[in-house]
């Protein structure tokens, strides 16, 4: 809960800069100022009410709170970064352009970043509904025969999914013709306990092999047991610190839970990883699912396990704000090798707080893992 309050928070300090902007550009008088702050304070409001928001609540009460709040937090967002771009030019032209400073804090200028920041709203509306598909193949003696795996990540199941979306995704899963799904993570968001219809749209991708997940950050904030039961609605099981082989492939499966709240993600996933070596079977292909894309390199890599896959990053979702999720992320989406051995990053499927991405779409990971030809005699 204390995260939320600071999200709140930030879109509270973002909305009375942005206001100040608004003040100075249309010459707002004091009354007509001290209303428009006292409505954005409400704004602020009802965007923490829908965490307080009993989930008890229908989703038809629950579902235009979250898209009016969250897509409020978008619109303030790109304001804020253009008006504060828009000061800075202001600044520079001072010294620079002194006859040009009283146009970018005209009314003209103030008209332009709302026109701009909602267009940007908008791409980032239709983005989000832009699913990619991110392929690659790998090889390897251990497979006895071809098997095609996708990975799903970062659905975000709740109060913000559409019906609609999620049939798409579906259909996109379906036609890659899997074998294999995985739901590695952020699958659930919230009002766990009402999620049976859009976990019973899952349940129809019914994979060859089988569907298999394991927990990300917001199935532990939400609790394991309400998040579990989504899982089984799919048709999912979980591999909580588990391993399953695949009938017939040669692969073995094996999948840990996101830490949730830790102080220290890295080591705390890290030891989870270094638990499942017991259990490694040394003759089999190994593909790990773990949620984020950390401890790669310090524990799954000297195990020797030649796939693991991962999401959370959600390659950022907004740009440029993803420039700072960068700084806490090397891998932020795609494919990545090193030494043979794989690391794949879903942008994710769906999204998190505001219902948008911009130039950041989403995708679903396809893994194409082949037997190796055999040996020709000279």
């Amino acid at each position: 809960m204390r995260f939320y309050l600071v999200f709140t928070l930030i879109f509270m300090l973002m909305l009375l800069v942005l206001l100040a902007q608004v003040r100075r550009q249309a010459g707002l008088s004091r009354r007509t100022y001290v209303l428009t702050l006292l409505g954005g304070l409400g704004v602020s409001l009802f965007l923490a009410s829908t965490r307080f928001m009993p989930e008890s609540w229908p989703m038809a009460l629950a579902r235009p709170a979250w898209w009016i709040g969250y897509g409020a937090f978008g619109l303030v967002a790109y304001a804020f970064l253009y008006q504060v771009l828009l000061f800075c030019a202001e600044m520079v032209s001072r010294l620079a352009l002194p006859r040009l400073a009283p146009a970018l804090r005209s009314l003209w200028a103030m008209q332009a970043v709302f026109i701009l920041a909602a267009g940007t709203v908008g791409w980032g509306l239709y983005e989000v509904g832009d699913l990619r598909v991110v392929s690659r193949q790998v090889t390897s003696a251990k497979v006895s025969q071809r098997m095609r795996v996708v990975a799903l990540s970062d659905l975000h199941l709740g109060a913000l999914t559409l019906d609609s979306r999620l049939e798409a995704l579906v259909r996109l899963v379906k036609a890659q013709n899997p074998d294999l799904v995985l739901l590695v993570g952020d699958i659930v968001n919230d009002h766990p306990e009402a999620l049976e219809p859009q976990a019973n749209m899952l349940r129809a991708m019914r994979p060859r092999l089988g569907m298999f997940g394991v927990f990300g950050n917001h199935e532990r904030y939400g609790g394991d047991a309400r998040s579990a039961q989504v899982f089984h609605w799919a048709g999912a099981e979980l591999l909580r610190g588990r391993a399953v082989y695949l009938p017939g492939a040669g692969v073995q499966l094996l999948g840990v839970d996101d830490p949730g709240r830790s102080g220290n993600s890295v080591a705390e996933i890290a030891r989870g990883i270094r638990a499942l070596a017991p259990i490694l079977d040394p003759a089999s292909f190994h593909i790990l699912m773990n949620h984020r894309p950390l401890a790669w390199r310090e524990a799954a890599k000297p195990l020797g396990i030649e796939v693991m896959l991962s999401g959370h990053t959600h390659r950022g979702q907004l740009f440029p704000f993803y420039l700072v999720v960068h700084m806490f992320n090397e891998f932020m989406g795609g494919w990545y090798e090193e030494d043979g051995q794989l690391l794949g990053v879903s942008a994710g499927a769906g999204f998190w707080g505001p219902p948008m991405r911009v130039l950041a779409p989403p995708d679903i990971l396809v893994l194409d893992v082949l037997p190796a030809a055999p040996a020709q005699n000279p």
